[in-house]
């Protein structure tokens, strides 16, 4: 029944056969038993959905990153409409999502791409399913491809030594020897550490907050935000190496603020340009690069490295995994684990080993 005419709404079904067009009429009152709006669905494609979807529902979720928005604008309309937009969303099949994911493989897309794309599509289609436009979710029957089973990469030992030898060169400069001294001494993201505050460093405690990060967005450009999880926002120990490296630049960007003048852009943050104005992440890599082409390290090793770094000799010296996970802001243990899951066969091996003391049996102690 129409609720604004209150009369029946009608439908045509068409097969070859009187049992096809009986089936049908069944599945259509079934849809119907379950409280699917048809007449809503027909005449609309699974692109007209996914817009509605990402205006009246996605763009209200108050955690929604504005990078994360214009990330998930970014694939719907350059690769999920095109492939997928033209389908009436009561005709859309698992086998019809399935064929785009084989087809972003084929492309060479990379599979966390093809995930993330599903993680759309699979949002899109269960807010269509709690909403009665569908009974079930498309998605839920695909296959996804695993994703690249890379271990994290960290400095050795002796890659890290090289590295922290280069950064007492005079060459370096108070600032980005202070600034990599706390990224492998604290494992802090890149943005979080561009967006770190004077006022978040306590030197008499020696401990640093992490209340805020940068990122990059294409609307607004560079934006401060919060931490990626709320794990993130934590207070962290600052090595004394570090902490005095700090100090240091500290002293140095006082000076180039009153050379500087009225020009100084005064914000507060600890890395700046020398006009007091936030780093760009990419100057701040470049700058990275320069300094490990220095020490004569592998081009395989990133900025990223830093912070597995920190992450691997915690655990090599016997910390916890929560301890760990929490000093690096996850939100869950299970991505500690198993992001440093290539560390912990030498863990378990230290722990045999320290129990064979325990085992052996002792000779009682005399009277």
């Amino acid at each position: 029944m129409n609720p604004e005419t209150n009369k029946p709404i009608r439908r045509s079904f068409y097969g070859e056969g009187w049992n096809k067009v009986r089936d049908k009429m069944k599945l259509a009152k079934a849809e119907l038993d379950k409280g699917i709006d048809l007449q809503k669905q027909a005449n609309l494609t699974f692109g007209d959905w996914i817009v509605t979807w990402m205006d009246n529902y996605k763009k209200v979720e108050v955690e929604l990153e504005l990078s994360t928005w214009e990330n998930n604008n970014r694939s719907i309309k350059n690769l999920i409409i095109p492939n997928l937009g033209t389908i009436p969303i009561k005709n859309l099949k698992t086998d019809d999502i399935q064929k785009f994911y084989n087809k972003l493989i084929n492309d060479k897309k990379a599979p966390a791409t093809v995930r993330r794309n599903h993680q759309i599509i699979h949002s899109c289609l269960e807010k269509a399913r709690t909403t009665h436009l569908l009974s079930w979710n498309p998605c839920e029957g695909v296959t996804l491809p695993k994703l690249d089973d890379k271990e994290a990469k960290a400095l050795t030992v002796d890659e890290m030594n090289k590295f922290l030898e280069t950064l007492s060169a005079p060459k370096i400069g108070p600032k980005w020897r202070s600034a990599f001294l706390l990224a492998i001494g604290t494992g802090l993201r890149q943005g979080e550490m561009l967006a770190l505050k004077w006022e978040n460093i306590d030197f008499r405690n020696y401990s640093i907050s992490i209340k805020e990060a940068i990122s990059r967005t294409k609307a607004e450009g560079l934006i401060f935000k919060s931490p990626k999880t709320k794990k993130s926002k934590r207070t962290l120990p600052i090595p004394k190496e570090a902490a005095i490296a700090l100090r240091l630049w500290r002293i140095v960007q006082r000076k180039a603020k009153l050379a500087t003048g009225a020009e100084y852009q005064e914000q507060g943050l600890v890395f700046t340009t020398s006009n007091g104005t936030i780093i760009y992440p990419r100057n701040f890599t470049r700058r990275f690069y320069a300094v490990r082409t220095k020490a004569g390290l592998s081009s395989d090793i990133n900025l990223h490295a830093l912070r597995h770094t920190y992450a691997t000799r915690l655990l090599e010296n016997g910390e916890n995994l929560k301890t760990v996970q929490e000093l690096m802001g996850h939100a869950d243990i299970s991505t500690t684990g198993n992001t440093y899951a290539h560390v912990m066969p030498e863990i378990k091996k230290q722990a045999v080993n320290n129990l064979d003391g325990i085992l052996k049996r002792k000779k009682p102690l005399k009277a």
